[in-house]
C-alpha cells in the first residue's frame, strides 16, 4: 500500500518536473475578469499557425539547452514578442496613417469634388476641419468623413488579425460595482475637463453643428445629436478598444492600455485634446478590464459626449454659475468622490487591477519594439507635425 503511494507520489513529481521543462507562453496567459470560453477563444487565436500577430513560444527547455550546446541558434521567447510587436506596430501604424490621411487630405479633395457637381460646402484648408454651407449638406458630409476615417482602420485591422468576437468584442460584465463606480468617476472626469478645457477643445466643432441644427428643424437636431453622442462614440471605441486593445492584452494590460491611450491621443491636433482624449482613453482603458466588457468602454465614451456638449451648451447659452451650471457641474462632484471612496474601502473584494502576463521583456524594451515598427514612427512623427501646425494656426 504504501509503496504504491510512493509510486505515484514519483509520477506526480515527475510529471510536475516535465510540466516545469516547458516554456508556453499561449498556455500561461490570463486575462483579468474574463470568463473561461474568452480566454479560450484568446489562446486558439493565439495558437492559429498563420498568425503573424501573436505572441507564441513553445520550448521544451531541456531540449533547448542540448540544441544550445550543438551550437544551434535558436528562437527565444524575447525574440518571439519583439517579433509579434513590431507586427502589431507596423499594422497599427498603416492603420492610424490612414485615419489621419482621410482626416486630413481626403476630406479636402471631396469637398473640392462636392463643389465641381454643384454641392455648396466649403472648408478651412489649414488648422481644424470646419465645413461651412447648408446644414443638411454639412452634417451629412461630416458624419461621412468621420464614419470614414474610423471605419476604414478599424476594418483593416479586423480583418487582418482575425480575432472571434468573444475576444474582440467582449460583453460580459463581470464586475457590475466596478462598472457603477466607473460611470460615476467618468462623470467626475468629463466635468473637470470641460470646465477646464472645453472653450479651447477643436471638438467644439461638432457641437457647432447641433447648436446650428436647433435654430432650424426640430428632427435635424435630434439626427445630428444621436450621431454625434452615440454613434460616432460606438465606432471611435470600436476602433481603439476591440481587436487593438484586446491583441495588445497578450503583452500585458498595463502595457496595453498605455499604448491604446498613447495611439488614440495621438489622432488629435489640438494640445488641449491630446489631453482630454489621453485621459479619458486611460480611464475607459481601466475600467474596461476592470468590468470586462467593451460595454464599459462604449458607455463611458457616451457619458463623456454628454457631460462635454451639456457644458459646451450651458456656457455658450446660460453662462457659468448660473443654476442650470451648478446642477450639471456639482451633481457629478458628489457622486464621483462618493465612489472614490466606496471604491477605495471595498477595493480588497476586488479582483487584481491589471494583470501583467509571462513575459520576458522590461516594460521600455516592449515600447522600444512597438514603436519602432517603421509605419509607426511615421504615424508619430506625422501626430507630431500636425500637433505643431496646428498650435501655429491657432
Amino acid at each position: 500500500m504504501y509503496r504504491g503511494e510512493a509510486s505515484g507520489e514519483r509520477g506526480d513529481t515527475m510529471q510536475s518536473s516535465e510540466d516545469e521543462k516547458i516554456i508556453d507562453v499561449v498556455e500561461e496567459f490570463s486575462a483579468s475578469n474574463q470568463t473561461e470560453k474568452y480566454q479560450e477563444a484568446f489562446r486558439r487565436w493565439r495558437r492559429r499557425e498563420d498568425n503573424r500577430y501573436a505572441f507564441r513560444f513553445v520550448r521544451n527547455t531541456k531540449e533547448a539547452a542540448f540544441a544550445e550546446n550543438q551550437a544551434f541558434v535558436s528562437e527565444t521567447p524575447v525574440q518571439a514578442e519583439i517579433g509579434a510587436l513590431r507586427q502589431l506596430g507596423t499594422l497599427f501604424g498603416y492603420a492610424l496613417l490612414l485615419y489621419l490621411i482621410i482626416e486630413n487630405l481626403i476630406d479636402k479633395l471631396l469637398v473640392q469634388l462636392s463643389q465641381v457637381i454643384g454641392i455648396h460646402i466649403e472648408t478651412m484648408y489649414w488648422g481644424v476641419n470646419h465645413y461651412y454651407g447648408d446644414d443638411l449638406v454639412v452634417f451629412l458630409f461630416s458624419a461621412v468623413m468621420q464614419l470614414l476615417k474610423i471605419l476604414v482602420p478599424t476594418l483593416l485591422i479586423g480583418m487582418t488579425l482575425k480575432m472571434p468576437v468573444r475576444v474582440s468584442v467582449p460583453l460580459h460584465i463581470s464586475n457590475k460595482r466596478q462598472f457603477l463606480g466607473s460611470i460615476s468617476l467618468m462623470m467626475l472626469l468629463s466635468v473637470g475637463l470641460g470646465i477646464s478645457l472645453i472653450s479651447r477643445s477643436s471638438e467644439l466643432e461638432k457641437y457647432r453643428l447641433i447648436s446650428d441644427a436647433a435654430v432650424g428643424e426640430d428632427h435635424l437636431m435630434v439626427i445630428y445629436m444621436l450621431f454625434t453622442i452615440f454613434i460616432a462614440p460606438f465606432f471611435w471605441e470600436l476602433l481603439f478598444h476591440s481587436c487593438m486593445f484586446q491583441s495588445l492584452r497578450q503583452f500585458g494590460d498595463g502595457f496595453a492600455v498605455g499604448a491604446v491611450t498613447l495611439l488614440a491621443a495621438s489622432m488629435q491636433h489640438d494640445l488641449h485634446d491630446v489631453l482630454r482624449v489621453g485621459l479619458v482613453t486611460l480611464t475607459i482603458s481601466y475600467f474596461m478590464i476592470r468590468t470586462g466588457s467593451f460595454l464599459t468602454a462604449v458607455v463611458l465614451r457616451i457619458i463623456h459626449e454628454i457631460y462635454m456638449f451639456a457644458l459646451y451648451q450651458i456656457e455658450n447659452y446660460d453662462g457659468i454659475y448660473t443654476v442650470r451650471w451648478w446642477v450639471v457641474v456639482l451633481f457629478p462632484c458628489f457622486v464621483g468622490l462618493l465612489t472614490i471612496i466606496v471604491m477605495t474601502i471595498r477595493e480588497k473584494e476586488d479582483d487584481a487591477d491589471l494583470h501583467p502576463n509571462p513575459g520576458y521583456m522590461e516594460l521600455w524594451d516592449k515600447v522600444s519594439a512597438f514603436t519602432t515598427a517603421f509605419p509607426m514612427v511615421m504615424l508619430l512623427i506625422v501626430a507630431m507635425l500636425l500637433i505643431v501646425v496646428s498650435t501655429m494656426l491657432g
